[in-house]
C-alpha cells in the first residue's frame, strides 16, 4: 500500500547475503528492468547511493551496514516512460528517481520546453521535485519553458525548491497514464542516461513497484 498522510513508512531490515547492492538511480532502474522484463518479481535491493537515496536522507550506510541488519526497508513507487523512438521502435523505460524531455538540442533545463516527472526529491543538486514522496502513488509533473531572466532566477532557486510555483511552469500529480506531445522532439533522460528521443510520449507512476533497504 502506498504510504497516506500522517501514516509511519519505512521497517528495519537485512539484506540477505545474495542480495544486490547498487550505488545510483539507473543502477537500480537497470536492474529493476531486468526483473520487470524477465516478468520476475523483483527481491529487496540495497542502495547507497543516488537521487533517490537523498531523497530518503542520504543515511551513510555501506553494504556490509545492510547485509547486517543496520538499514531500513522502503517500498517505492516507481515511473513508466513509454515513446516511439525514429525507427518506429516501441520502448518502455522504468525510472526510480526523475525523468527529464527536453526540446532544446543541448539538453538545457527549461531553455527549450522541458518536462520534468519527479519520483525523488532531486536531480543532482537540484530540489526539482520539492513536494514529491517515493511512495504515495504519484510522479510529480512540472511542463514549461523559461526564458531570460526567468530562467536565470529559476535555475538559481532550484536547489531549494524554490523554482516552483511558477506561471509559466504547469504543475501536476500523476498517477494513471498521462499522454504528452510537442510539434518539437524532445530528448529524453531517466535517472540520469540519455534514452532516446520522440515528438510524443506517456508516463505514469506504477505504485509499490519495489523494496529498497538503505
Amino acid at each position: 500500500m502506498t504510504i497516506k498522510k500522517g501514516e509511519s513508512w519505512g521497517e528495519p531490515g537485512e539484506l540477505e547475503d545474495s542480495g544486490h547492492v547498487v550505488a545510483s538511480d539507473i543502477e537500480l532502474a537497470e536492474l529493476l528492468q531486468s526483473y520487470r522484463d524477465s516478468q520476475q518479481v523483483a527481491p529487496v535491493i540495497g542502495l547507497v547511493g543516488g537521487s533517490l537515496h537523498r531523497t530518503l536522507g542520504a543515511p551513510q550506510r555501506d553494504e556490509s551496514a545492510l547485509r547486517s541488519g543496520q538499514g531500513y526497508q522502503f517500498s517505492i513507487d516507481v515511473g513508466i516512460l513509454g515513446f516511439q523512438d525514429p525507427l518506429g521502435e516501441s520502448n518502455e523505460v522504468l525510472f526510480v528517481a526523475h525523468m527529464l524531455a527536453l526540446t532544446d538540442s543541448k539538453m538545457r533545463l527549461w531553455k527549450g520546453r522541458t518536462v520534468i516527472a519527479m519520483n525523488a526529491g532531486f536531480v543532482g543538486d537540484l530540489n526539482l521535485g520539492p513536494r514529491s514522496h517515493p511512495n504515495d502513488g504519484r510522479l510529480d509533473v512540472t511542463d514549461g519553458q523559461l526564458v531570460g531572466s526567468q530562467r536565470k532566477q529559476a535555475l538559481r532557486r532550484a536547489p531549494s525548491g524554490t523554482h516552483v510555483p511558477h506561471p509559466d511552469l504547469v504543475e501536476t500529480r500523476v498517477r494513471s497514464r498521462v499522454e504528452v506531445s510537442g510539434d518539437t522532439r524532445f530528448q529524453f533522460c531517466a535517472d540520469g542516461k540519455f534514452r532516446g528521443c520522440s515528438s510524443q510520449f506517456w508516463i505514469m507512476c506504477l505504485p509499490d513497484a519495489a523494496q529498497i533497504l538503505v
